[in-house]
Parts: structure tokens; sequence; C-alpha cells
């Protein structure tokens, strides 16, 4: 027959180590059930100050829950992913779920180089302006305090006024339409 001896829960306020009875009224709402614990009201109050922060914390949004951040910047969700109209003409990978181009796929291996006619060059040439005006548009709007997430909704629309598929959207399932 085994005996289980469970550990007496301590207080949380530094240097107390007195047995808790008492728990963080706001802790027990936000289902905190670390660092939440107090002998007393005194304990309670002294550590209030460092305490309150664990509420903040669990209001974050945190991808990587083990990971110690250091200074003030945080991630923030990623956003659901921008529609493309139907009438834009689309790489492969749009529409696959995991995002994989087939056609870049298939030519793996292959020691083929490709030799452009002059119609598909100045194709190139045109894809290649039309990016560098969306990214243009970015650049212009990139500042203090502007986020990733609005920079991606200006290229995204950027690319959509020009009738271009935004080629990172959906490749190999990446979420966005700019990679920043």
């Amino acid at each position: 027959m085994s005996t289980f001896e469970s550990k007496p829960i301590l207080c949380c306020t530094p240097g107390c180590g007195k047995s808790a009875n008492l728990r963080c009224p706001t802790c027990i709402k936000l289902e905190i059930t670390t660092g939440s614990n107090f002998c007393s009201q005194e304990c309670f109050k002294q550590y209030w100050i460092v305490h309150k922060l664990f509420h903040k914390a669990k209001d974050e949004y945190n991808p990587w829950p083990g990971f110690k951040f250091t200074g003030t910047l945080r991630p923030y969700p990623v956003t659901e992913k921008r529609l493309v109209p139907g009438k834009i003409p689309r790489p492969d990978y749009a529409d696959h779920p995991q995002g994989h181009p087939l056609s870049e796929i298939a030519e793996r291996g292959s020691t083929v180089v490709k030799v452009l006619d002059d119609e598909e060059i100045e194709g190139l040439r045109v894809a290649c302006k039309l990016a560098r005006e969306c990214l243009d548009e970015a650049a212009q709007a990139a500042n203090i305090g502007v986020t990733t997430d609005e920079l991606d909704r200006i290229v995204h629309e950027a690319a959509i006024d020009r009738e271009c598929y935004p080629s990172p959207l959906n490749y190999y399932q990446f979420p966005k339409s700019v990679c920043t």
C-alpha cells in the first residue's frame, strides 16, 4: 500500500515561507494557479505591487510559454489570412492545403536551365516592376508604431490593386502577403 504525501502550499511572498491558506481572488477568476497563495492579508498587501503583474501576464498573447522575454517587445497574435479575389491568377501553391508549390517540386533535381524568350523576359520585367511598387508602398508606411500586420495589409492591397497575387501568401502555408 502506497501513501501519498502532499507538500504544504507555501506563501508566495518572498522570504515568508509560512503555510498558505489564502488565494488571490483575481488569480482565481483568471485561473492562475501558481504564485497566488498567501499566508495572510498582510503578506498579500506587501507583495501586491509585484503580484499584480501575474494578472497582466495572463492576458498577454504568448506563443512560446517557456521563453523568457527581455525588454518590452512582445509577439502579437497572427491575424486571419487575407483573401485574394478569384479573378486574379494564382500560383499552384495558393490553393494547396499545405501550400506546396507543385511545379517547383517537380523541377527539383533537374539540371536544365530554362532560357526565357523575349515575351517571357518582358513578363518577368513587368512582374518585378509591380512587386517593387508594392514594396515601395510598404517602405513609405514603415515607421515607429506601424505594425507588421499593417505593412502586410498595405502590401496585400497594393498587389490586389495591381491585379497580382502576393507571392508569399500560402507559400508553404506562410500566412501573410509580405515577410516582415
